[in-house]
């Protein structure tokens, strides 16, 4: 049944943003100060296009930039965003969301993860350096989708920032409850990189035909 026919309780909840509307703003008044600037300095010569005028026709544009590039970062947590690389990431996507019993999919279909940003959340690590590493890592995804210097099937160098799994499952009664989780040596293993969560006891993220850019077989 689609979602809206199940009413407003079972619709994904939006995340409100002001950002566009700031942004608008501030552009409409940069165009003003612009416009009183140019025709003051048509009216009282050039001499007179110092100072307060010209700091703010310089200032508030490169302001209203880094407002847009936050803006474009937060949007870019959407799995919509993610999925709009066609050749790459959108059969990664619909896998998650349609096909298998991968670890994204698991987590995706049973609700555990966020439908909206599931991919930023599972892929952003832990923390202030996780944010940032991630959206680092997207603006390269981003130069390499556009320019194509990519390789298929995807790859993740080095392991997997086990702090995005144990950001959730370190405190949940079923995660502690699993004797291997308890024992020393495999904890020690895991938090040295030396073993990953998925491929030995849990399936893998995504499914291989996934990572070489098909759809479901």
């Amino acid at each position: 049944m689609p979602e809206e026919r199940l009413g407003p309780l079972f619709q994904p909840p939006t995340d409100p943003s002001g950002l566009p509307y700031l942004i608008a703003v501030l552009a409409g008044v940069t165009i003003l100060l612009a416009a009183v600037a140019l025709v003051r300095g048509r009216l009282l010569g050039p001499q007179r296009f110092t100072g307060s005028y010209a700091t703010a026709v310089l200032m508030i544009p490169a302001f209203a930039m880094v407002l847009g590039d936050l803006f474009l970062l937060e949007e870019s947590k959407e799995v919509e965003f993610c999925g709009s690389c066609h050749t790459t990431m959108k059969p990664v996507v619909d896998a998650m969301r349609f096909d298998g019993d991968t670890l994204a999919a698991v987590h995706y279909r049973s609700g555990a993860v966020s439908h909206a940003k599931a991919c930023y959340q599972c892929h952003s690590g832990y923390g202030l350096y996780g944010t940032v590493g991630a959206k680092l890592d997207g603006a390269k995804h981003m130069w390499r989708a556009a320019t194509g210097d990519y390789s298929l099937p995807l790859s993740v160098h080095g392991p997997f920032d086990l702090d995005s799994c144990l950001n959730c499952h370190a405190a949940a009664e079923p995660f502690r409850a699993v004797d291997a989780h308890r024992d020393p040596e495999l904890q020690q293993q895991l938090l040295d990189g030396e073993l990953g969560c998925t491929g030995l006891c849990h399936a893998e993220a995504h499914p291989k035909y996934a990572l070489q850019g098909e759809g479901a077989p």
